[in-house]
């Protein structure tokens, strides 16, 4: 098996002795517009992992010259938002770091239909709203500012509002998602963090068009309707 050169983005990362048992499920999800890509050894895997970013890693342990619990922990540190299933046989694998284990022997179908379901659940790590864009694994964040790196909170304080943009996201959520607090009696750190947000993001921080406060109320991500699902934001919660 190996990579087609035609295929789009992978979103799938194979990494494991192949199993002609299951060739149909990878042809037919192929099918179906998900990539996916093949790696036979534990190196080669960590470095296509690196190099693609797939959302899911499908580690098969079966014959392959790694026990896994390394490859996981890697991966885990390396891209937190992909997803692991691990491909184990019956009485191993139980102390593997991963979010999914199929155990053998099971059907084509059943592996089929567990990807299919991870595929629907897991979150894109890149996203785009109006001109900026986010990559979640990376920490990069681009627009026309050009690109910068992000500390861990303020990447997932920006990706809250890309998530959810045209939407004002009230200070209390975000201290509450953020900072694990709903406590508002000083909330300097959020709005330092908003600040080297926009000058990250913003022509002009001090006047900002991007990422816009409504006053007594919270933050709003700016974005064209033409890039965007329209969003509801009367259901925002205002602050106490």
């Amino acid at each position: 098996m190996g990579r087609n050169p035609d295929a789009g983005p992978v979103q799938i990362l194979y990494i494991g002795r192949p199993d002609s048992n299951y060739d149909k499920v990878w042809q037919s999800l192929q099918q179906e517009g998900t990539a996916v890509a093949f790696a036979t050894t534990q190196t080669m895997g960590l470095q296509m992992a690196r190099e693609l970013k797939p959302n899911i890693i499908v580690i098969s342990t079966a014959n392959s010259h790694f026990s896994g619990v390394y490859l996981c922990k890697t991966l885990g540190r390396r891209l937190p938002g992909t997803q692991r299933i691990v491909l184990t046989e019956r009485g191993e694998g139980e102390d593997l770091a991963c979010e999914k284990r199929l155990v053998r022997p099971f059907t084509p179908r059943k592996l089929r239909e567990t990807l299919r379901k991870m595929i629907e659940i897991t979150v894109p790590y890149k996203l785009k709203a109006g001109p900026v864009e986010l990559d979640q694994v990376s920490r990069l964040v681009s627009g026309d500012l050009g690109r910068h790196h992000l500390t861990p909170k303020q990447c997932d304080l920006l990706a809250i509002f890309m998530q959810r943009p045209n939407q004002v996201i009230s200070r209390r959520e975000l201290m509450e998602q953020i900072w694990k607090t709903g406590y508002l009696g000083d909330t300097r750190t959020l709005d330092v963090h908003i600040r080297w947000l926009r000058e990250k993001i913003e022509a002009d921080p001090d006047h900002p068009t991007v990422l816009v406060t409504r006053r007594g109320v919270g933050y709003i991500l700016v974005a064209p309707q033409s890039d965007v699902q329209p969003a509801d934001s009367s259901d925002a919660d205002p602050e106490d």
